[in-house]
């Protein structure tokens, strides 16, 4: 029987919902013209219940599958987590840095201002590239919670580092030595593990074993692989089974490089089954010269084999002109990222994504 999905796909000016039932995919709506949004997430229990992060805008939640959307927070909101351990609780990260919390499903939010007491020392870290300043502020980009310890929660900065909090975040210190340029994107745990942790970047990918006292980058493998400039991540994924793998988004540099160099993405996707020593580029149904760069990576929400990746030429972060709109598509992977078959080919660039049960 054909799977029954509902896609939330963002692209630069606006966010498309579509419907996939018998093997037919229909738009059902289309929400917020002229605005980029930078995340979109929903709850996997209540899948009716999504949360959008619209950059310069502000913090969205529908609870009708995205037919309508209820502003729960002004300013420039640029990520949503929802807690494993209770979907009740959810996380809201802004520019400027700031950090919210929510305890009655994302309707109220309250802010978790403990960062805001780190050394200047620390905080001088929190910056834009130059040409930026005034533009655009250093903002969050990914909130995680530990699926072990509710308590244990990481920040990712972009600029600004990695952010420890081991009280659910009362109290917080940089995690960030070992990283030289920290233009962080996303983090997650080894699975099982509390002490090993592995983090994306601009330049570089990075593995912890000291809960990020200490990091060291892991590229054998990688194309530009411990380069200064080029060695590009982006979202990424433990993937389950007996050893875990690893699927990591990746390009040749950022989206500065891309307009310094005029150059596409060349964007690729990376799996390691050994914790991230050794890596492979997967290349079945995607191609060696990729002009995307594979922006959002997502689990299925009922195949825990599968992976949507959401793909554009389109920059994140830099400009959000509407009306640049880009070339992209989105992919699935059945085989836990060996090879890829696309859902929606010629799209405009895709720049975040969710999927959600029907």
């Amino acid at each position: 029987m054909a799977e029954s999905l509902r896609y939330y796909i963002a692209h630069n000016g606006g966010l498309k919902i579509m419907e996939n039932r018998s093997g037919s995919m229909n738009t059902v709506g289309e929400f917020f013209e002229g605005k980029t949004l930078e995340h979109v997430i929903g709850c996997r229990q209540k899948p009716e219940v999504i949360f959008a992060a619209v950059a310069f805008d502000g913090g969205y939640r529908s609870e009708d599958a995205g037919k309508s959307w209820t502003k729960v927070m002004e300013g420039d909101v640029r990520t949503f987590t929802v807690d494993s351990h209770d979907e009740r609780v959810v996380y809201m990260g802004t520019g400027p840095i700031r950090l919210f919390r929510s305890e009655d499903g994302g309707k109220k939010f309250e802010p978790l201002d403990g960062m805001l007491a780190l050394s200047d020392e620390v905080k001088k870290k929190w910056d834009v590239p130059p040409r930026l300043r005034g533009i655009e502020a250093p903002h969050v980009r990914h909130i995680y919670v530990h699926p072990d310890d509710a308590n244990l929660i990481f920040v990712l900065l972009e600029h600004g580092g990695v952010l420890l909090s081991r009280d659910r975040g009362k109290s917080w210190e940089d995690r960030s030595t070992g990283i030289s340029y920290v233009d962080m994107h996303y983090i997650e745990s080894y699975p099982g593990s509390k002490e090993r942790f592995y983090v994306s970047s601009a330049r570089g990918f990075f593995r912890s074993d000291d809960v990020g006292k200490q990091w060291r980058r892991v590229e054998n493998g990688m194309p530009w692989g411990y380069t200064e400039l080029h060695s590009y991540s982006h979202e990424w994924h433990f993937m389950p089974g007996d050893k875990p793998r690893m699927v990591v988004c990746g390009g040749r540099g950022s989206p500065g490089v891309w307009s310094r160099e005029k150059t596409t993405p060349l964007g690729h996707i990376l799996l390691s089954d050994d914790g991230g020593e050794n890596w492979r580029i997967s290349s079945n149904g995607l191609g060696k010269e990729n002009p995307y760069m594979p922006w959002v990576l997502l689990r299925h929400p009922l195949d825990r084999n599968a992976l949507f990746c959401g793909m554009g030429d389109g920059a994140r972060g830099y400009g959000f002109d509407a009306r640049v709109k880009g070339r992209g598509g989105f992919y699935v992977s059945r085989d836990r990222g060996d090879s890829w078959e696309p859902i929606l080919r010629d799209t405009p660039s895709i720049l975040t994504a969710w999927v959600a049960p029907i």
